[in-house]
């Protein structure tokens, strides 16, 4: 590829050997060049996109325990088997994640669009003509004989001696990498929504089962209320007081109910049907927090590597720099070279005989376009800036989810732990408590509020962990990995097509 400097160059040898009306032509073209010099954005990159040094981990070394494994491992084996199986479908049965490919394959083909402006164009017509005259007046015989068939074919090819083409064409193939890393962000995404509502529905059967449970305890109490007033050792508003409670635990357990509904309705849209998904939960909540290790972190910098939605964006600023390139180039001369055969007969058989040849080639410049290619010109690179703090700005967001999933996660790990102290003492004053109860050394209302208590304990552990597993699950996500699977498994799944989903959304 000719350099702007070696354009220069030869103007200027030339110029040397005229007179001062090629000096002053030279130094025109000269500024027009210069003029046309492309500022790239690319250079501002590590200005504005620049990640901390560390992470603020916000822990203390000496109670904390540290990462006990490495980010891949740990956020693939999140969760159970039966999440391990909702992913593996939710590649081939999700809507969204087939829309997406439809648009890499979109995007593919652009991009070969514009490299195909970078080679000859052939193009070849047959026309046909029928001519009548009016049997009267002065007619030219030859028009009477007039050519019936006409044929041509044609050939051009523009010489791309600024690069203009070839950085759209570029342009084009960053957009379709960007696109890529779309589809794998969008299937991060999804993973971890549904690996949320799995969670969720873990949580919800767990809480059920806990409710069910408390509401044969309090039935017990129920009971125990109405033999001591039918002894004449206690008042009726005790009796009254426990059936309260045991009427507000079911009305839990009909809110828990159409939360799971709800959660099992969301499972279905996300692998792609409309009625419920209730697969089977072997395990709750305690045996997979057991089983998830906390992922390392690794440095900041690392982000920008690895998780898809920045390398879209890096790809996307890119692009946008390769089109200001372009738009820049359109301020020079374009040259093309032209091929043409044209024939004329009067059968169709003959169309090629006598065939005419024209060879050449032609050179043009836009001298005044009433600003148009300034205008396109600023227009492409404000696009590029817009598309720069775009980058940025994702690289600040993708810094602070990380932080923001290890604050949470450092939080809802000790709620968990004061939790399970508060419920064995709140377990050991129900037990001292109900056994003074029963000899008379106490009410029933401190009897009452220590079984609430305890209670209340008991589902706020079951939140907690939910909240846990969350803030594990936003980690994996926010360090560009998928919960429960791993994204080079769901993008080989994704490749192979979308499964067959019957009207009650199973496989």
């Amino acid at each position: 590829m000719t350099s702007l400097s070696d354009v220069v160059s030869r103007v200027r040898t030339l110029c040397s050997r005229r007179s001062g009306v090629f000096r002053l032509l030279f130094a025109a073209c000269a500024a027009a060049l210069l003029g046309c010099a492309h500022t790239s954005v690319l250079e501002r990159i590590p200005e504005v996109a620049q990640p901390p040094a560390g992470f603020d981990l916000g822990t203390d070394p000496v109670t904390d325990p540290p990462a006990v494994a490495e980010a891949p491992g740990a956020c693939g084996a999140l969760g159970d088997e039966t999440l391990r199986e909702l992913q593996d479908q939710l590649a081939g049965q999700s809507f969204d994640l087939q829309a997406a490919w439809s648009r890499v394959e979109a995007a593919d083909a652009r991009a070969r669009e514009s490299g195909a402006y970078l080679m000859p164009r052939l193009d070849a017509s047959l026309t046909g003509n029928d001519l009548t005259f009016p049997s009267t007046g002065v007619v030219n015989q030859f028009l009477l004989q007039g050519a019936a068939w006409d044929s041509s074919l044609a050939a051009s090819f523009e010489i791309d001696l600024w690069g203009r083409l070839r950085n759209r064409e570029a342009a084009a193939l960053l957009d379709a990498r960007a696109s890529v890393q779309d589809l794998r962000s969008l299937a991060i995404s999804l993973s971890s929504v549904l690996a949320e509502a799995w969670f969720g529905i873990v949580a919800e059967r767990e809480l059920i089962a806990l409710l069910e449970s408390q509401q044969q305890t309090s039935e017990r109490f129920l009971e125990l209320t109405q033999l001591r007033f039918g002894q004449g050792l206690g008042p009726a508003q005790d009796i009254g007081r426990q059936r309260e409670q045991l009427l507000s635990l079911q009305g839990q357990i009909e809110l828990a109910r159409g939360r799971l509904e709800s959660l099992e309705f969301q499972l279905a849209v996300l692998l792609g049907g409309s009625e419920r998904r209730t697969p089977v939960s072997p395990t709750g909540l305690g045996p997979l927090l057991a089983a998830a290790e906390r992922p390392g972190l690794g440095v900041p910098a690392e982000l920008l590597e690895r998780r898809p939605d920045l390398l879209a964006a890096r790809r996307r600023v890119e692009a946008a720099d390769r089109r200001a390139a372009a738009a820049v180039k359109e301020w020079l001369p374009s040259l093309s070279l032209n091929a043409l055969l044209t024939g004329r007969a009067l059968e169709v058989v003959d169309v090629l005989d006598d065939l005419v040849r024209q060879i050449g080639g032609s050179a043009s410049q836009a001298l005044y376009g009433a600003g148009g290619r300034r205008a396109r010109i600023d227009q492409a690179y404000a696009a590029a800036e817009e598309s720069l703090y775009a980058y940025a700005q994702s690289v600040v967001g993708a810094v602070g989810e990380v932080q923001t999933a290890l604050a949470e996660g450092r939080s809802t790990r000790e709620l968990v732990a004061n939790l399970q102290e508060r419920l064995g003492e709140a377990r050991r004053v129900l037990l001292l408590t109900s056994e003074s109860y029963r000899e008379g050394a106490t009410d029933y209302l401190n009897v009452l509020t220590a079984l609430l208590s305890q209670q209340g304990l008991e589902q706020a552990l079951i939140d907690a962990r939910r909240q846990q597993l969350a803030s594990r699950l936003q980690l994996c996500r926010a360090l560009g990995f998928a919960p429960g699977t791993s994204i080079d498994r769901l993008t080989v799944q994704l490749a192979a097509g979308p499964q067959t989903v019957s009207p009650g959304g199973a496989r």
